[in-house]
């Protein structure tokens, strides 16, 4: 029985897929230092519900990926990736109807459900992040992950409401249209490398992704005029003496990064993969999610 239960738990951290949901989380946990900031009187659990309903709205999602993408996932075989995708309880047989439909029905109302409880706009940006994230990226009926373009739209999209729906715990604002143009390209770049990798196997099962359709080495190319062109909008958030220090910090620094990002990317470039292993940016990713938490409790608790 406890193998049974461990085998279980284990099923259900892979459908998680937590490395995955912490780059959201990372959007989420920078908007609520905003919310902390501009609004210290937070009550402690306002935050803990809708990270909560954040981790069930992530699951509906990355569960939703897993079951539309059985056909890839079969016969995925890259090193570079988060985890071993043949090793995903749809492609293993793991899930029954029965249990897939409960592990739908169960996340996307902890997330509904949770979300209402943080507040109504964190409600309405957690829900539109599990929409876009977990429906239109992924659910077979629309699969925008598997077109040009739109599957770009969708991880920027994703992450935008992230970022707003942790500011939305505090404050009744938007981040700056400039940080938002600058977001988007930086999220932009930082995906680019994540889907050249998938080529060989997407396209064998016939999605045609952005990198599939204009091919890998055209996508890669494209890292260099959008790491110019982010200059731009980081320059107009810096600038501005209206603009939050969290925008202005990861503006300058953010930029940094893709720069040194997409130069690393091109010189770990072998056809047909970056070699380049995803945890050099996810563990550092991950330590600074920590320092966002603290911080943002910190400043609740002194209030």
């Amino acid at each position: 029985m406890n193998d049974r239960i461990l085998r279980t738990v284990k099923k259900y951290i892979v459908l998680l897929r937590l490395k995955i949901s912490l780059v959201y989380f990372f959007c989420l946990a920078l908007g609520f230092t905003v919310a902390a900031d501009q609004n210290p009187q937070i009550p402690w659990w306002k935050p803990v519900i809708a990270f909560l309903a954040f981790f069930f709205g992530s699951f509906f999602s990355s569960t939703m990926n897993f079951y539309a993408d059985v056909e890839a996932d079969r016969i995925f075989q890259s090193r570079f990736k988060d985890m071993d995708l043949k090793e995903q309880p749809f492609v293993k047989g793991e899930m029954s109807p029965l249990e897939t439909a409960l592990a739908f029905a169960v996340s996307f109302l902890g997330c509904i459900i949770l979300s209402i409880l943080a507040g109504l706009r964190v409600f309405y940006f957690l829900s539109g992040f599990m929409l876009v994230v977990g429906v239109l990226y992924s659910h077979p009926w629309f699969r925008l992950k598997a077109k040009p373009i739109t599957d770009i739209l969708c991880n920027v999209s994703g992450l935008v409401l992230c970022l707003c729906a942790g500011m939305s715990l505090g404050v009744n604002y938007l981040p700056p249209v400039a940080f938002l143009i600058w977001g988007a390209l930086f999220i932009s770049v930082g995906y680019i490398p994540t889907v050249v990798n998938d080529v060989p196997f997407d396209s064998e099962a016939g999605y045609k992704t952005t990198a599939v359709f204009f091919g890998a080495e055209r996508c890669l190319k494209a890292m260099v005029p959008i790491c110019v062109l982010m200059i731009i909008p980081a320059l107009l958030v810096l600038l501005n003496p209206h603009a939050l220090w969290q925008f202005k910090l990861w503006a300058g620094l953010g930029t940094i990064l893709d720069w040194a990002g997409t130069f690393v990317v091109f010189k770990r470039w072998r056809p047909p993969h970056v070699d380049l292993n995803p945890d050099v940016v996810l563990i550092p990713m991950d330590i600074i999610i920590v320092l966002f938490l603290l911080y943002g409790f910190a400043r609740l608790a002194r209030a």
